[in-house]
């Protein structure tokens, strides 16, 4: 297999592959928002229970910590408490909710597996000189039927020419000049760290920096027409865009910018 290997998680627990059970997550959150809504009614009926009742404790409870947190002090069915442990109780809900709602946002940020890196799992796992992985229990088809709700730990702020050069050249790559240079690792695997990986983009993008504004100084040197100058200065001037859109994570505004300087 031409990079880390998918499933071996003991050495590289990015490459993970698993569900992100969308539905259960929104459909849990529905719950929690539909447990709260009740008892917010419960609550505004008990402080109108508590404002019309002839105690005057009772009456301060909404506008009065002191009262209140004494009221806890009563016997655990008590009317005098009632609003108290309603409050405790959705204090807690609340802090269950809101914490659902924080990793429901951070598992959304996740990003789904790339189709080759998801097609190699596979791959290895039904090989049998690879894994031959054979999983008994419910989730045995979970990488075959659930591609929607996959998601993986993976690097999400790869660049356009990093995510290339992992899902496509490495592979053409192997198939030249890899696997007949490089020992399989583990089980008939061949690995290409995605460090080693990133390390060479780096190096290439740091290379097309240094000698795109080389060549265009020598280009226009060479070329004594004024016409052919302008001509070349807006090709130029494209491809230095083009060149940082495919090979970077900048911004529009970024590319916007460094082509206007």
């Amino acid at each position: 297999m031409p990079r880390d290997h998918p499933n071996d998680t003991d050495r590289n627990p990015q490459l993970a592959i698993l569900r992100r059970f969308a539905a259960l997550a929104n459909q849990n959150l529905l719950y929690y928002n539909a447990e709260l809504s009740e008892l917010e009614a419960h609550l505004k009926v008990t402080q109108k229970q508590d404002n019309e009742s002839g105690d005057e404790s009772r009456k301060h409870y909404a506008r009065n910590w002191i009262p209140l947190s004494e009221s806890s002090y009563e016997e655990l069915d008590c009317p005098r408490r009632e609003q108290y442990d309603m409050i405790m109780k959705l204090r807690k809900l609340m802090a269950e909710y809101h914490q659902a709602l924080y990793f429901y946002k951070e598992m959304l940020a996740l990003r789904s597996p790339h189709e080759k890196l998801l097609g190699d799992l596979r791959e290895w796992m039904h090989r049998p000189s690879m894994g031959r992985i054979r999983i008994l229990s419910w989730d045995w088809r979970t990488w075959e039927t659930c591609d929607d709700d996959l998601i993986t730990f993976e690097n999400s702020t790869m660049d356009r020419l990093t995510s290339l050069m992992t899902y496509k050249i490495v592979d053409v790559y192997h198939n030249l000049i890899g696997r007949r240079i490089h020992g399989a690792a583990h089980r008939q695997t061949v690995t290409y760290t995605h460090r080693s990986i990133a390390r060479f983009t780096r190096a290439f993008t740091v290379f097309i920096a240094c000698i795109l504004p080389v060549v265009a100084i020598v280009i226009l040197y060479i070329v004594q027409n004024m016409a052919m100058r302008m001509g070349i200065i807006v090709i130029l001037t494209g491809l230095f865009s083009l060149s940082m859109s495919l090979l970077t994570m900048a911004s529009l505004q970024e590319i916007f910018s460094a082509t206007a300087t």
